[in-house]
């Protein structure tokens, strides 16, 4: 019942952040690409309503997401995000009357069979970080933090690396909630208040590297990326950083990959793009 629990409120997150991602990635289109990885360009687009909307939708996903990590394991939960690309593409055929084909039913599919498969394979819940499991996540959210930055100090300011910073940022993220929660079931409040910070720092890193890869590259090619990583990397790491490991790993493995299948073959779908940046070119 726990694992239906998480699951469902999963999938209420991914619709909530795939909600942010096109009211937000809409304001950011119009931002002049000199702003590119600068706080500048969220200085401007906090300005805007319907930014700020998607915004609102992302900061009432993110303790969605940490009760949903609390109750499952982040084997299940992070791949299970994925199902907002199936949200964008109910609402690029309803509501933008793109066409659905082959591709986009075969990709909905592989998701939501990964994800089922990935439930039964994997662990119930996400059970404790090892010592070195906890050092590790510190220390890749301290490195991603200042990743947009770093780019735009080594002028990498396209598409590809953007997204692979932004994809990162928000697995980073689903790791330091884990954590959170951990913390906070422990009432340990001065763990709780560092991963806290360390979330809060990544969520901004990473918002700046999705609105600019929004800004500067195609959706087709900056959806796909961002949440393939978002989906596979926590999932595939969790069973190294903590002391839970997948009762049947490889089913566990081929359920994850056909889960992030899924979401490259949904990612690159017109009407999931066009949904996710409306009135532009996908």
């Amino acid at each position: 019942m726990r694992t239906l629990v998480a699951v469902v409120l999963a999938v209420v997150t991914s619709s909530l952040y795939a909600l942010s991602t096109a009211l937000q990635a809409l304001e950011a289109r119009h931002a002049p690409r000199s702003e590119a990885l600068s706080a500048s360009l969220l200085k401007r687009l906090v300005r805007r309503p319907l930014w700020l909307a998607g915004g609102l939708a992302g900061l009432l996903a993110w303790p969605l997401q940490a009760v949903a990590l609390s109750l499952g394991s982040v084997t299940l939960v992070q791949p299970a995000l994925g199902c907002g690309l199936i949200v964008l593409l109910v609402l690029g055929a309803h509501v933008l009357h793109e066409t659905i084909g082959a591709r986009e039913v075969a990709g909905g599919l592989a998701i939501v069979a990964g994800v089922a498969a990935v439930g039964w394979a994997g662990p119930s819940e996400t059970g404790s970080f090892t010592t070195t499991g906890s050092w590790v996540t510190a220390a890749a959210l301290l490195a991603l933090a200042p990743a947009p930055y770093v780019l735009r100090r080594l002028g990498r300011a396209g598409g590809l690396p953007t997204s692979v910073a932004a994809g990162l940022g928000w697995a980073g993220l689903g790791l330091g909630t884990a954590l959170l929660d951990v913390a906070l079931a422990d009432r340990n409040l001065i763990a709780a208040v560092c991963w806290g910070a360390l979330c809060l720092a990544v969520t901004w890193s990473a918002l700046l590297a999705e609105m600019t890869s929004l800004q500067t590259w195609a959706a087709t090619r900056a959806i796909p990326v961002a949440f393939g990583l978002e989906m596979a990397v926590p999932a595939a790491l969790a069973p190294f950083l903590t002391h839970r490991h997948p009762p049947h790993p490889v089913a566990f493995s081929l359920g994850l990959a056909l889960a992030c299948a899924g979401a490259v073959a949904l990612g690159t779908s017109r009407a999931v793009a066009r949904a996710a940046v409306p009135l532009t070119e996908p």
